[in-house]
C-alpha cells in the first residue's frame, strides 16, 4: 500500500481495506464489477479495486451515480 492510499484510509477511518484485484480480468468485465458493487453501497461506503491502469471510461459512469472516487497510482514492479 503506497504512502497516499494509506494516508486516505487513516484521514476516513477506513481500517484495512478488502482489495478487490481486477488486473486479470477482460474488460469490460472490472468496470461491469465496479458498477454492480456501486449499486449495493450505502451511503458512507467505499469499493477498492486494483487494476492493471487508469479506468478512464468509468468515470463518468460514477459521476452520473452521484459517487466519487481517488486514484492511487503505484510504480510498475
Amino acid at each position: 500500500m503506497n504512502k497516499s492510499l494509506a494516508e486516505y484510509l487513516e484521514r476516513n477511518k477506513a481500517g484495512t481495506p478488502e482489495v478487490n484485484d481486477l488486473r486479470n480480468l477482460e474488460a469490460p468485465e472490472p468496470m461491469e464489477r465496479i458498477l454492480l458493487a456501486c449499486t449495493r453501497m450505502a451511503e458512507g461506503d467505499y469499493y477498492l479495486a486494483h487494476l492493471p491502469h487508469v479506468p478512464d471510461p468509468l468515470f463518468p459512469h460514477l459521476e452520473v451515480r452521484g459517487l466519487g472516487w481517488e486514484v492511487f497510482e503505484e510504480p510498475d514492479g
